[in-house]
């Protein structure tokens, strides 16, 4: 009568380790897909005085990997408020240079800020909502 018993328990022992071994895998590949965290800097400082030359500002970011402080090459970043905007992709090392002209930017208060947004396959998007101080 319990003939077949212990060959039902090896295959299903035999299936429920290959489920496991099956389930492991996936959570262990799972920290690879994952999107990693990145950081932008703006290298000239984050100030823009409007009363000063030159009338062509131009902005050098550089975006890294914020786990080992690698470049992120093609990474889209950009800087836009006060009716104004810049869009550029970051080189191999990780940099570029937003530029944009002091006329485009619409001040109706004595200072206002613009917003910092970096996008890049494989990160998470990066975003500094006052990024550049700009004053009168």
């Amino acid at each position: 009568m319990a003939t077949g018993l212990p060959i039902k328990m090896v295959v299903l022992t035999i299936v429920g380790m290959v489920g496991l071994a099956a389930i492991l895998a996936v959570i262990s590949s799972s920290e690879a897909a994952m999107p990693k965290p990145m950081h932008a800097n703006i290298k000239s400082g984050s100030l823009i005085i409007l009363s000063e030359s030159p009338d062509i500002i131009e902005l050098p970011v550089e975006v890294i990997n914020s786990k080992d402080g690698t470049p992120v090459e093609k990474a889209s970043v950009t800087l836009s408020g006060m009716s104004a905007a810049a869009i550029d992709i970051t080189d191999s090392s990780g940099d570029t240079v937003l530029r944009f002209d002091k006329s485009e930017l619409e001040l109706k208060t004595q200072e206002g800020y613009m917003s910092l947004v970096v996008r890049a396959p494989g990160f998470r998007e990066y975003e500094n909502e006052f990024a550049v101080k700009v004053v009168n």
